[in-house]
């Protein structure tokens, strides 16, 4: 069975309720509980996929984080060597001194950017996912409070 996206499904669930007669005086809507649970049944399908997406991102970030320190250290590392490579006159080692601490300063604070960019991604992404599981949530208890389980 092809998986299918977990915002369709919640969607087709949506449009199943609204299209459904409703009960008049009652503000109740009758649905086929058969539709209903085959519909609920492929949303537990689609879950795992959705966790498998969160858990990539994970996974994307830690790697983000990981090539930012790498590039960071090999930054600091290039810094240090130019500087120290620049030791000659007071004038040569002083100018030296000053960019090796630019370059450090660059370093680092790209460094952070790219953790803070992959952090606020993968918040992003993981509050996205809550949000969805949250309304899947929420439509399968309403679906049961409305058929009395």
């Amino acid at each position: 069975m092809k998986r299918i996206n977990l915002v369709i499904l919640l969607d087709r669930l949506e449009e199943m309720i609204e299209r459904a007669p409703e009960i008049p005086l009652t503000g109740r809507v009758i649905l086929d509980s058969d539709d209903v649970l085959e519909l609920i049944d492929k949303i537990r399908n689609s879950i795992p996929e959705e966790v498998k997406r969160a858990e990539m991102v994970s996974t994307e970030k830690e790697r983000v984080i990981s090539e930012g320190q790498q590039k960071a250290e090999r930054m600091i590392s290039q810094a240090e060597e130019y500087a120290a490579k620049l030791v000659s006159e007071s004038e040569i080692t002083r100018q030296a001194q000053l960019e090796a601490k630019r370059i450090l300063d660059e370093a680092n604070r790209r460094a952070r950017e790219l953790e803070e960019g992959a952090q606020e991604y993968a918040r992003d992404v993981l509050s996205k996912l809550e949000g969805a599981l949250e309304k899947t949530l929420s439509v399968v208890l309403k679906g049961k409070e409305e058929l009395g389980a």
